[in-house]
């Protein structure tokens, strides 16, 4: 499939059909200005997307999950609509700004539920830490895909670099395919509006993540809490490849209740490529 351009109007719109029902906050802290999108009330869960992302990354859970628990969703900084972060990029550092910056939206007495995608997952490891020593105990943290377990990566296709020669085509084509490499098992379900945010996110990025994912951090910070722990991968996630068990096998180390799902088919950002099964799994673990 080849495009002359992208048609920006029309998923600027579906965008906004799901961001328009948000409160939409900014709070300064220390390093940087956080914005945080909300929908709903009830016992919060906090979704934190992966690197190169923002909110987006969670646009088909943000609603659903709005019925009946208050849905807070971050582009942490240096991502999407937030400030940058200043030097040096830590997950510490990300994390926070980010638990500074929840703590004027959510009631400590509040225990909110904690889920991050990718190197979101790696920072919702670190997020759950801080709240905790502020008080604050996570019910549950879900982690989807996560990276920061100093487990190999999986090998895959390189990535198509843009650059400012591209044509609009040449870039559409260039994120269609980063997409199905990645993200997505399925190439059918790499569609307009997973490419229109793939862009998005792409170009409002300044925090080179996956350095940070290739490290063991959430493991480490995962030895230093007690929460319980699930967590969720794509039988088909690219970034794991072969090594799986080896994942498995460092959680298990560190929480011998940790509870695994493994989707059969699915990719990396499984919560966009089958939102049905995602949503319901999802639902189950938060009822439990």
């Amino acid at each position: 499939m080849s495009k002359e351009k992208f048609n920006f109007e029309e998923y600027k719109k579906k965008i906004f059909e799901v961001e328009k029902n948000s409160l939409k906050t900014v709070i300064k802290t220390k390093d940087s200005s956080v914005c945080w999108r909300s929908w709903g009330k009830g016992t919060p869960i906090v979704f934190l997307h992966g690197g190169y992302g923002s909110w987006a990354h969670w646009i088909k859970q943000a609603l659903p999950f709005s019925k009946k628990n208050r849905v807070l969703i971050p582009d942490m900084p240096g991502f999407g609509e937030s400030d940058d972060l200043s030097m040096p990029h830590t997950p510490e550092k990300i994390a926070s700004n980010l638990v500074d910056s929840l703590m004027e939206l959510i009631d400590i007495n509040e225990n909110p539920i904690i889920c991050g995608f990718s190197f979101g997952g790696l920072i919702a490891g670190h997020l759950s830490y801080q709240m905790n020593r502020k008080g604050i105990n996570p019910q549950k943290l879900i982690l989807v895909g996560p990276g920061g377990l100093g487990a190999k990566r999986g090998v895959m296709e390189e990535m198509i670099a843009r650059h400012s020669k591209m044509t609009e085509t040449e870039v559409y084509n260039a994120h269609k395919r980063n997409l199905e490499i990645l993200m997505m098992s399925n190439p059918e379900k790499v569609d307009d509006l997973s490419i229109h945010i793939q862009k998005q996110n792409t170009d409002a990025h300044r925090i080179k993540s996956r350095p940070i994912s290739g490290t063991d951090t959430l493991a480490q910070i995962l030895k230093q809490q007690n929460v319980p722990l699930y967590v969720i991968w794509g039988e088909k996630d690219a970034s794991v490849g072969v090594y799986l068990e080896d994942r498995m096998a460092i959680l298990r180390s560190i929480n011998s209740e940790v509870h695994f799902h493994v989707q059969f088919k699915l990719g990396h950002w499984l919560m966009y490529e089958d939102e049905t099964m995602f949503n319901e799994l999802f639902q189950k673990i938060i009822q439990v």
